[in-house]
């Protein structure tokens, strides 16, 4: 399949900002169908799965795919017969590799691991293409914004887990390697002191700030107080819920717009914000489908207890009526922007920041990102009882042998902050909420968790 050049990119992007409903869904089953068909012809995993399929098809003809199927069937799944998993997993031992490409092609990333199971995604040159053109066409919502972002040099600062395969960190690793004379983005990891990040913002001095927003909630008292002393023009939270308490509470003391992203790694950004504050998806690149746990599809309006994600444009490592986890609402009324495609309501992800003794925070992803390390741990909740304990609850096949690693790596993070606390292994099971369905990693509050 001939890749997309950036150019084009931007040009087919930019085109389809002009379709109304009607074209735009027929440019979607337009490319679904270029897709699939190369999927099948490519790809024996779905060679198999598509033997059904035959002639004019509905995207609800095909069969759902999971996380963990897809991986099991790693070497299978890939169009690309040249790469395998393997291949894959030595190259993803040297951290090293972070930001550059696999036999100098795909750009090689992983998921957190919030369900469990963590994912390896392969992005080629199409998807880099389409994914850059979607942040620089889509990703600012107001124009006067993305010129003062312009004007301001683009100094554009990171707060994410530095160190690891996932997509904001390869990516900004990945423009680095490619234009080492561009100083103007970095990544400052938020498992770092909060003292250390503010050091580290005052110095670069960034006109856009982005980051999860637990790790930008713990800023407001730095920049409240003056100990933070940055101008941003535009704060663009994602990875997490953003709140309209939280997005006030920015506002206010950054004086800047805060906006946010919906997006997966599997997927890109699934949509961003328009001037009225409403996700649009983009529909000219992704098929978004909201169904219940059985898969059945919600009506427009209703919520939804997973999506379905297809992505049009990694012909490398098809996602097709791919199972996302995340509870939404889809919207189909017109928005007073303009807009042909739909909007959705993401209900995110609402972990809490770890509070110790002596005010020290810790973000949730910083936590996370070590626990997802340990092997053999399929989910955990870690759970605040008090300012020195915490409760680990893990679901793994040798529950005391993932506990001492994963207690070794916590305490290890823990003395390097200057913090103390005892961590104990549960006899509980993680669970999920039982009326949201949502699960939730860190609580902060034994009495926050759901009812057992």
């Amino acid at each position: 399949m001939r890749q997309l050049g950036l150019v084009n990119a931007l040009r087919i992007t930019h085109k389809a900002r002009k379709l109304d409903r009607d074209q735009l869904l027929y440019l979607q089953q337009q490319r679904l169908t270029r897709l699939v068909q190369h999927a099948k012809q490519h790809s024996p995993y779905f060679s198999e799965r598509f033997k059904p399929i035959s002639g004019p098809f509905e995207i609800t003809d095909l069969p759902v795919t999971h996380k963990t199927e897809l991986m099991e069937h790693f070497n299978d799944w890939l169009t690309d017969r040249s790469v395998s998993k393997q291949q894959v997993e030595r190259f993803m031992e040297t951290p090293e590799n972070i930001g550059r490409k696999l036999n100098g092609r795909y750009l090689v990333h992983t998921t957190s691991g919030s369900t469990g199971h963590p994912a390896i995604i392969l992005y080629d040159k199409t998807t880099m293409n389409v994914v850059s053109a979607i942040a620089l066409l889509r990703g600012v919502a107001k124009r006067e914004d993305f010129q003062a972002f312009l004007k301001s040099g683009k100094r554009t600062a990171g707060l994410f887990v530095d160190g690891g395969f996932y997509l904001g960190n390869g990516t900004v690793r990945y423009n680095q390697r490619r234009m080492p004379w561009k100083k103007n983005q970095v990544i400052i990891d938020v498992r770092q002191d909060t003292e250390d990040i503010v050091r580290q913002l005052n110095a670069f001095q960034p006109a856009l700030l982005g980051g999860y927003p637990t790790a930008l909630e713990l800023l407001l008292p730095e920049q409240q107080n003056g100990n933070l002393t940055i101008a941003p023009v535009l704060i663009m939270a994602g990875g997490e819920h953003l709140s309209a308490e939280l997005r006030t509470q920015l506002r206010e003391a950054f004086g800047c717009t805060i906006q946010s992203t919906y997006a997966c790694t599997e997927a890109g950004t699934i949509a961003c914000e328009c001037r009225e504050g409403r996700y649009h998806i983009h529909e000219d690149c992704l098929i978004v489908e909201a169904v219940d746990r059985n898969f059945r599809p919600v009506a427009d309006g209703e919520p939804a207890d997973q999506l379905l994600i297809t992505n049009l444009f990694n012909y490398s490592q098809p996602f097709i009526r791919y199972v996302l986890t995340d509870r939404a609402t889809i919207h189909d009324e017109p928005c007073p922007c303009g807009k042909a495609s739909r909007w959705i309501e993401p209900e995110g992800r609402t972990d809490d920041i770890l509070c110790f003794s002596g005010g020290r925070k810790v973000t949730p992803l910083a936590v996370q990102s070590i626990i997802s390390k340990v092997e053999g741990i399929e989910r955990f909740q870690l759970i605040q009882q008090n300012e020195t304990t915490l409760e680990l609850r893990l679901q793994a096949p040798f529950p005391e042998d993932a506990f001492q690693t994963a207690e070794h790596s916590l305490q290890s993070f823990f003395r390097g902050h200057g913090i103390e606390a005892q961590i104990y292994l549960s006899d509980k099971a993680p669970q999920v909420h039982p009326k949201s369905g949502k699960f939730k990693h860190i609580y902060t509050s034994p009495t926050q968790l759901p009812l057992e």
